[in-house]
């Protein structure tokens, strides 16, 4: 159980780190003006964590899109953490 709260821990924490890099990074990104109302173009924290968490639940549905190179590693390091964090726990589970 201790590995399973760990790991919950674990997978909160990468959201809001990578949520805080990519407002850091926030001219590395563009808004989709489909979907906001108010029209701003650079992304607030909210708009931040919520393209960290969907990245980390597997989702990947977000009004942000990365525009730049910077952009599309960090994303694409986020994805890898969260698929080897989702196989070790299937791995931990099926044991």
């Amino acid at each position: 159980m201790k590995l399973v709260i760990r790991t919950v821990v674990f997978q909160f924490c990468c959201v809001l780190m990578f949520g805080l890099i990519y407002l850091y990074f926030e001219n590395h990104f563009v808004r989709d003006p489909a979907f906001t109302i108010n029209h701003k173009k650079n992304p607030e924290l909210i708009d931040c964590l919520f393209l960290s968490i969907t990245i980390q639940a597997g989702v990947g549905f977000s009004d942000l899109y990365p525009i730049t190179n910077i952009a599309k590693i960090i994303l694409i390091l986020q994805q890898f953490i969260m698929i080897s964090t989702n196989v070790f726990l299937l791995y931990i589970f099926t044991l």
